[in-house]
């Protein structure tokens, strides 16, 4: 598993346990179904937002690298991430060295 996959695991289960302490805790006097509704909304939508965030610079890569004469290079995790995708590859020494002589 790379970090992205772990990323995407983990964050929903942060939120599903925020979800629960919400339905165990109650602060401001609202009954139950309020504060779960409350909590739970906000807590989704941060779950929502994160996930956004982090699959961000994958779909850009992936999108990018779907376009015809185009290759992403990109770190080994994030190109592992995409293996249906043959033109995001991952910087390795010797796709640094060829950068390097192509623009020089």
């Amino acid at each position: 598993m790379n970090g992205i996959q772990i990323k995407n695991i983990l964050t929903p289960i942060f939120g599903l346990v925020a979800t629960f302490l919400a339905t165990k805790l109650n602060y401001f006097g609202v009954d139950q179904a309020t504060w779960n509704t409350i909590v739970s909304t906000i807590g989704f939508a941060i779950v929502s937002a994160i996930l956004g965030f982090f699959g961000k610079t994958i779909n850009l890569m992936d999108t990018v690298g779907a376009q015809p004469g185009t290759t992403v290079v990109t770190t080994p995790q994030n190109a592992a991430a995409l293996p249906a995708n043959p033109d995001v590859i991952a910087a390795t020494p010797q796709v640094n060295a060829a950068i390097k002589n192509a623009t020089s």
